[in-house]
């Protein structure tokens, strides 16, 4: 069975750091995200985009303790039951799809399965004529007093990305 890595969190950065056996930094960190207020017009707090960045440039094999150390990072924001987030994957080297499905296995294995519910969203939109696919998911703790409203927020992105 994978163990975690160590990580800490850097106030500095306001992001955990951890470093793989083969030396591969890794940061992730939890960024405020005002869509679902700016997109409702509501004040809505707690709603974060999670960042996973490799910062070292080294090519990475695969080592599942990566994914055990996010999953406890994870897990460990969803102490707070008010918190929500929100994840876009990157489509800069065309691998959006490949860290969608990669995420949606991460969550299926995961302890926080049974209090935090993930709904995916993948999003068609068509900008100046060239149609693009967003893979996002949506997580929120379930006893998340607000988690109606972000929902309902969430499913009304791709009309709005569709109507600019």
């Amino acid at each position: 069975m994978p163990n975690q890595y160590n990580y800490n969190f850097s106030e500095e950065t306001q992001s955990y750091h951890f470093t793989t056996k083969d030396d591969i930094e890794y940061k992730v960190a939890f960024i405020i995200d005002h869509t679902f207020s700016t997109v409702s017009n509501l004040e809505i707090d707690n709603v974060y985009q999670l960042i996973i960045e490799k910062v070292s440039d080294k090519i990475e094999k695969f080592d599942a303790n990566v994914s055990e150390t996010i999953k406890d990072i994870v897990s460990s924001f969803f102490n707070n039951e008010l918190n929500s987030m929100i994840y876009i994957c990157d489509d800069e080297d065309g691998k959006s799809e490949l860290r969608f499905n990669v995420f949606d296995r991460w969550y299926q294995t995961s302890s926080i399965k049974d209090i935090v519910t993930k709904v995916n969203n993948v999003i068609k939109c068509t900008n100046n004529g060239i149609d693009t696919v967003i893979y996002s998911s949506l997580m929120y703790h379930n006893d998340n007093v607000n988690k109606e409203v972000i929902i309902e927020i969430y499913q009304t992105i791709q009309e709005i990305l569709n109507e600019k």
